[in-house]
């Protein structure tokens, strides 16, 4: 008989663990984005025949905040599929990612768009939904235009509806192996489906074709390798006993160092430098893959080991880095209105001055705003969050779980 689900044996199981490293990856994710959209509005990406290849890959950010969220979103339901904590709920949890995600952008929205007049909307009343509601990306003649960078959190918003449905599908082995061959083949079907609906989008030469490698199943292959992170984790936790390659003091600079391979790879397979065009399948296909690797390999260490052991995870746990991730959301939000702002400033014209010139000023500019965001906006809005209520009580004699470690993976 499979061994059954139940609490972890031996070591403190990783449910109890905090993780003090993310906000650290997300300060990382958060300024390769800035490092992208800076470079090539500089003209540095396409001007520089070495070091604009590398630039122009540092859209790599988003693909982590991808992996980021899947692991972080997906660990609570992934926890209780092993019979590690209660089922969360859905409606708290989508509350509470609502309250995260939308007060913020619906305020920078407002404000870069009617204040300072920073980007570029559809006019006409109908059109506000549109983008307050997070569906530019559906619509070929708004995909352009508003906060272009939102993108990204439609994609995101949709992830949220689809996580608490994938959990009630894939949930219910009755054992520790049947409930990990069913997380596997499920998470392996949605790789396949995203790099199929991949390909079949871009063959497509309609007007619908660059909108549709936006959409969800377009991406759902990198929250799939975070949900891999996930179930790794919860599985070790309901085994009690981890695998010593996760507790190696070299696991952090190995895993690290292949990051750096892929990084590097994906720099030299001469795709196009500009941020919009459209790749061959081939091409596209294997920039994802190396996107998403990247992004495991990166994260890794911050799942997986003693958290405050090595170089990579103290970096990770640096105050700067701290203080940086928990307003890297601001950042990601804000920073192409300072890049508008710069130009208009400097009556620079673009693509005809220095890298160094434009990034400071704008992170700088990206930074302090973002700061006020969180202060004002970002975590009032958090206080209002209701409290995590339960599907089921917790086991009989189990020790009950801080608030704040209930609602960890729903945090930012």
């Amino acid at each position: 008989m499979g061994e059954r689900r139940g609490r972890p044996r031996g070591a403190l199981a990783a449910r109890d663990q905090r993780l003090p490293c993310f906000d650290g990856l997300r300060a990382i994710a958060a300024l390769c984005v800035v490092g992208v959209h800076t470079s090539f509005v500089s003209g540095f990406t396409t001007r520089h025949s070495v070091l604009g290849a590398y630039s122009a890959r540092l859209e790599i950010g988003v693909a982590v905040f991808f992996v980021i969220s899947g692991f972080l979103l997906y660990r609570p339901f992934a926890l209780a599929h092993f019979g590690q904590r209660p089922n969360p709920a859905t409606g708290p949890f989508l509350r509470r990612r609502f309250l995260r995600i939308v007060p913020a952008y619906w305020t920078a929205f407002i404000v870069i768009t009617y204040v300072l007049h920073a980007d570029t909307v559809v006019p006409g009343w109908a059109s506000v939904p549109v983008y307050l509601g997070f569906a530019q990306i559906y619509l070929p003649s708004h995909i352009l235009t508003g906060m272009t960078q939102a993108w990204s959190l439609c994609t995101e918003l949709s992830f949220y509806l689809f996580i608490p449905l994938w959990a009630r599908l894939v949930g219910g082995g009755r054992t520790l192996a049947a409930q990990a061959r069913i997380e596997l083949v499920g998470l392996g079907c949605l790789v396949a489906e995203s790099l199929t609906f991949r390909a079949v989008a871009l063959e497509d030469n309609g007007p619908w074709a660059r909108t549709m490698t936006n959409w969800l199943p377009a991406y759902i292959d990198l929250f799939a390798l975070g949900m891999l992170l996930a179930v790794a984790a919860a599985w070790i936790s309901a085994r009690g006993v981890a695998p010593a390659w996760t507790s190696h003091p070299s696991m952090p600079a190995l895993s690290w160092a292949a990051a750096a391979v892929c990084f590097v790879a994906v720099s030299n397979l001469a795709l196009n430098r500009l941020p919009i065009y459209t790749p061959t399948v081939a091409n596209s296909l294997l920039r994802q893959g190396l996107y998403g690797l990247f992004g495991v390999f990166l994260v890794l260490p911050a799942v997986l080991g003693p958290q405050h052991a090595g170089v990579v995870r103290r970096f990770l746990q640096l105050r700067v880095m701290a203080l940086l991730g928990a307003i890297s959301y601001g950042i990601y939000l804000w920073h192409e209105a300072w890049i508008m702002e710069f130009l208009r400033w400097s009556h620079d014209r673009l693509f005809s001055f220095p890298w160094w010139e434009l990034a400071p000023i704008v992170t700088v500019l990206a930074i302090a705003s973002a700061g006020v965001s969180y202060l004002v906006v970002e975590r009032p809005a958090q206080r209002l969050r209701p409290r995590l209520r339960l599907r089921r009580p917790a086991p009989a004699g189990a020790e009950p779980a801080p608030a704040e470690l209930l609602a960890l993976g729903v945090e930012r």
